[in-house]
């Protein structure tokens, strides 16, 4: 007696695959598919998925992958190719490398790899804790301009090795290049397909969190009660109010690089006995800081702009003794 066993469900639904294919975004994947992809594309190249050859880009909308050093470097040993660098050479402000590639049957392919030898000067701004452009371009310094130098050729072979294998993706060294593109960790990669656009704004917010602050790995915890939120500066409305009696515990004043006078307060909430800090940069309410001493009590109202507690109104209350 001869049973017909039922026809085994392809790893990937072909609507699925055909989206991949089309449109190039593996956000529609689940994780387990991601995962099934990742190791094909790794298989169809010959390389080893467990030194993560690839690694995950939200470029345009869409998560892609990108080659990384792991990936052009196996490509060179499994297919034989050999690099030689053709021309070096200034073009204005721009230092360009041209890489050859040869393969042992004869196919050669080239690439240019290019960087700018000047950069935007940035300066710390107090105020907002991070770098802020001046406006003015500068040239590099020695170590990055050796830097520079170096990376130019690493993405000119990393270029051309990709090339001539066929592969159109992006190497890692053209990522900071693109506008837009964003390195993801696996771990941030929306759990369920189509995730991405919910998610986008969430990848932006890490990525100028990474490039104005010192790394540092925190994960915010899920499901934070309401009452919790509130209470962090970037959760708060931005026309959302308070009022409270404070006591000064320190301040300074300085101009930001947009010129922008401004005083930074140290106070202590009279009624909770916690400190914080605000800002006053209005008129109004830096020449009511002038009357304000370490022994003065006084009433303020705040409102959060873009994450920091402005002051909108001073009020000074009597001396306590």
């Amino acid at each position: 007696m001869s049973t017909t066993l039922p026809a085994e469900k392809p790893a990937i639904e072909l609507s699925v695959l055909e989206k991949v294919v089309i449109q190039g975004d593996l956000s529609v994947l689940s994780p387990q598919e991601r995962l099934l992809y990742y190791s094909k594309v790794c298989e169809s190249l010959g390389l080893n998925p467990l030194t993560k050859p690839f690694d995950y880009l939200l470029l345009d909308g869409k998560l892609v992958l990108y080659a990384k050093r792991d990936c052009t470097d196996q490509l060179r040993k499994i297919h034989g190719i050999s690099i030689t660098i053709t021309n070096r050479e200034r073009i204005g402000d721009v230092y360009c490398v041209t890489a050859r590639a040869n393969t042992p049957d004869g196919r050669t392919d080239e690439a240019i790899g290019a960087v700018p030898l000047l950069k935007k000067e940035t300066k710390w701004d107090e105020m907002r804790k991070k770098h802020i452009p001046t406006g003015k371009i500068v040239p590099l310094g020695p170590d990055e301009l050796a830097n520079a130098l170096m990376k130019a050729e690493t993405k000119a072979k990393r270029r051309a090795t990709l090339s001539i294998c066929g592969l159109g993706m992006m190497d890692e060294s053209e990522i900071e290049t693109v506008e837009g593109a964003q390195p993801i960790v696996i771990d941030d990669v929306p759990d369920q397909p189509g995730g991405i656009e919910q998610n986008h704004e969430n990848y932006e917010a890490k990525a100028e969190s990474s490039r104005s602050l010192p790394p540092k790995s925190v994960t915010a915890p899920k499901n934070k009660p309401e009452t919790q939120q509130s209470k962090q500066p970037g959760n708060q409305s931005p026309n959302a109010t308070e009022k409270g009696v404070y006591r000064l515990v320190d301040m300074k004043t300085g101009v930001s690089p947009g010129g922008v006078t401004f005083a930074q307060m140290i106070v202590q909430n009279v009624s909770t006995g916690q400190t914080e800090t605000v800002i006053a940069k209005s008129p109004e309410t830096l020449e009511a800081t002038t009357d304000i001493k370490n022994d003065t009590r006084f009433e303020m109202e705040l409102a959060v702009e873009n994450g920091f507690k402005i002051v909108q109104a001073i009020r000074v209350l009597d001396r306590v003794a």
